[in-house]
């Protein structure tokens, strides 16, 4: 399952909207010095037929589902700079600059 806050998927829904776009695929990339990050890209169509879709607008392939069930997307503002922070209840460690999650 995947919980998108309100304020997230309204900025979700404004980017893809401004880049004419079907949505965005989240993924799972080995990455970082605890193993895992997550990536949002932009995606003209889902483009696997085993994609997850929720909201109408995240895709989600099957290798990243088989390792996080359950992510959780809110939105964030601080000064001038705005991000997207996923995380999920699966997560066991963060590194020091939460770039990366061990699972």
């Amino acid at each position: 399952m995947i919980t998108v806050s309100d304020t997230a998927l309204e900025k979700l829904q404004e980017r893809v909207a401004s880049k004419q776009v079907w949505g965005v695929r989240l993924s799972l990339l080995g990455s970082g010095c605890n193993g895992w990050s997550y990536e949002l890209n932009y995606l003209d169509e889902p483009t696997l037929q085993s994609d997850a879709v929720f909201y109408g607008i995240i895709a989600v392939d099957p290798m990243t589902w088989g390792y996080v069930k359950e992510i959780n997307i809110d939105w964030e503002e601080d000064g001038l700079n705005e991000k997207f922070l996923i995380s999920s209840p699966q997560e066991k460690a963060q590194c020091g600059c939460g770039e990366s999650f061990s699972i």
